[in-house]
C-alpha cells in the first residue's frame, strides 16, 4: 500500500467517525428535545403526577429561586410540588402553561413562557412568567432544575413593576 492510498484510507475512516458523531450529537439532540417536550406537555396539563415525576433522576436537584426553596432529591421534590395538595383548577378547561421560547444546548434545556390563570384553594392567581433551567443526565432524566418563576407582583413586596401585567393586557 503506498503512502497516498493509506493517507486516503485514514482521511476516510476519520470523516466517518466524525459523520457518526455528528449523527450521535443530532440523535441525543432530538431524543432530549422530545423528553422536554413531554415533560412540559404533561406539565401543561396538569393531570398525570406520576408521569410528570417520572422525568426526574432520583438524585434531582431542584431549587426555586424566587419562591426560596432548595431540594436535593426527587422525594423532596416530589413532596413540595405534590399535585394532590390543595384545590386547583383552571378557568375554561385550558392549560396551565404556554411556552414561548425554548433553547437546547448539550444535556441544558431553558424554557420560557407564563403559567394562565388558574384557582388554587379557592384564590384567583396567575398569570405568571417563568423561565425554567433543566440539566439532563446521560439517560435523559432531569439531574438538575432551576424556576425562576413570577409568583406574585414584585410591586406588592419591593416597589417595582409587575412584569406579570404584559400578561393581563394582552
Amino acid at each position: 500500500m503506498t503512502k497516498i492510498s493509506a493517507m486516503c484510507n485514514v482521511l476516510i475512516t476519520f470523516t466517518i467517525i466524525l459523520f457518526s458523531g455528528c449523527a450521535s450529537v443530532t440523535q441525543n439532540h432530538n431524543e432530549l428535545l422530545q423528553i422536554v417536550g413531554d415533560y412540559f406537555n404533561v406539565y401543561s396539563q396538569r393531570d398525570d403526577f406520576k408521569r410528570f415525576m417520572s422525568f426526574y433522576a432520583d438524585n434531582a436537584q431542584f431549587e426555586d429561586i424566587i419562591y426560596g426553596a432548595s431540594f436535593e432529591t426527587k422525594q423532596e421534590i416530589k413532596e413540595f410540588l405534590d399535585w394532590e395538595r390543595g384545590e386547583f383548577s383552571v378557568p375554561s378547561d385550558e392549560r396551565i402553561l404556554t411556552i414561548t421560547t425554548q433553547v437546547l444546548e448539550g444535556n441544558t434545556a431553558i424554557t420560557q413562557g407564563f403559567f394562565h390563570e388558574f384557582n388554587y384553594d379557592g384564590k384567583k392567581l396567575g398569570p405568571w412568567l417563568f423561565v425554567i433551567i433543566q440539566e439532563f443526565n446521560p439517560q435523559n432524566k432531569i439531574i438538575k432544575q432551576t424556576d425562576w418563576i413570577n409568583y406574585t407582583p414584585k410591586e406588592d413586596f419591593l416597589g417595582g413593576e409587575n412584569m406579570n401585567n404584559v400578561l393581563i393586557n394582552k
